[in-house]
This record gives structure tokens, C-alpha cells and sequence, in this order.
């Protein structure tokens, strides 16, 4: 197992890390799978919801929103996408957007 201090740093280095385990576990990146990706983050949300709901250890919850990060990680690398710049770029949008944006009722 690995260190805590050895773990790859940033979201890039987390997708690759992610990307070779799928691999080795004979995950397929294909482009055929990405609606069936995109269903099983859904999944791992709504598992992540169902344990809050019934009152399960916030660290249960926590390990399931964490599935949910590892799936998304995947698809970006099936897509090849780059993790650090979306996300650098989506905040940077983010902070100059007026406070509750999008929203009528609250959020």
C-alpha cells in the first residue's frame, strides 16, 4: 500500500491514478461505456443520499461520495480530458459570479 505522502498530488495525477487502476482491474475506458460512466456516478450519488437519509456514519456517506469522485475521475480520463484546468477554470468562473446565482429560492 501506499504512503500518504507518496499518493500522486492534484487532480490529474488522482485520474491517472484512478485511470491505472481501472485498467488493471480490467475496467473498460471505452467510448461505448461513457453513458453507462455517467449512470454509475449517478448511482454512487444516490447511494451517498440514501445513507444520509437513514442517519448511516457521515464517514459511510463520505466513502460513498468518494465512489462517486473515483467514477468521475474515470470518465475524465476515458474523455482525456484535463481535471486541474476544468476545475481551475469552472472556479475561477465560479467566484466571479454574484452570490446565490441561479437561484430563486435559495441553494
Amino acid at each position: 500500500m501506499l504512503e500518504t505522502a507518496a499518493l500522486p498530488h492534484g487532480l490529474n495525477a488522482r485520474v491517472a491514478q484512478v485511470r491505472a487502476l481501472a485498467d488493471a482491474k480490467g475496467f473498460s475506458s471505452a467510448p461505448e461505456r461513457v453513458w453507462e460512466m455517467l449512470a454509475l456516478i449517478h448511482t454512487e450519488v444516490s447511494e451517498a443520499t440514501d445513507a444520509y437519509k437513514k442517519g448511516e456514519p457521515l464517514d459511510h456517506v463520505g466513502e460513498e461520495l468518494t465512489d462517486a469522485v473515483i467514477r468521475i475521475f474515470h470518465l475524465l480520463s476515458a474523455l482525456g480530458l484535463d481535471a486541474d484546468a476544468l476545475f481551475d477554470a469552472k472556479m475561477a468562473r465560479n467566484w466571479q459570479r454574484p452570490h446565490k446565482y441561479n437561484t430563486v429560492r435559495g441553494g
